[in-house]
């Protein structure tokens, strides 16, 4: 029993599979100007243990732009102004979703984790963990560089990318990723 339970603390929890496209989860890149150039707020989720963008699920009656503002400041501590819709974008393959993501400045407030996430900090954009998921990577790039995509953006999430999650998540229950 102990063996089991060990082991079901490694695999990562994860949301019921839903065919088709998958449900849309709204997600902020939230910037501020660094010592060193821009930063980006990340938030360490409890399961899958990793980094990713704050975000979720809309609302009853809420707009997408309403859902990001929330989630920032359910899921950081910190009240957010959104600048612009980077895009939207589909998550295809493994776990597949949709995203309207939308890059905001932070208007006030602290960081803070809150039971979703173990963590909340941000990271120089030129020095990301290495526990970030890689899909994030080209997304927070665009953000910074202040595009804005008028066409889906399409991310496929094939074996490769279920690996690098799964070590990601396995690296930070170890304690060996920052």
């Amino acid at each position: 029993m102990v063996i089991i339970t060990a082991l079901q603390r490694l695999w990562p929890e994860l949301p019921e599979h839903t065919p088709g496209p998958g449900p849309v989860v709204v997600q902020a890149i939230v910037l501020r100007d660094g010592a060193a150039g821009p930063e980006v707020a990340l938030v360490k989720r409890t399961s899958p243990r990793a980094w990713e963008l704050p975000g979720g699920a809309l609302e009853a009656g809420e707009t997408w732009a309403a859902a990001a503002v929330r989630e920032v400041a359910e899921e950081t501590g910190l009240e957010v102004q959104i600048e612009r819709l980077l895009g939207w974008y589909a998550r295809t393959g493994y776990r597949p979703h949709r995203s309207p993501v939308f890059v905001c400045r932070v208007m006030r407030g602290h960081l803070r984790a809150n039971q979703e996430s173990v963590e909340v900090a941000f990271f120089p954009v030129e020095r990301l963990p290495a526990g970030l998921f890689p899909w994030y990577r080209p997304i927070i790039r665009d953000a910074v560089a202040g595009t804005c995509h008028h066409v889906l953006q399409v991310q496929h999430l094939g074996p490769a990318a279920v690996l690098a999650g799964l070590a990601i998540h396995l690296g930070e229950l170890a304690g060996i990723l920052r």
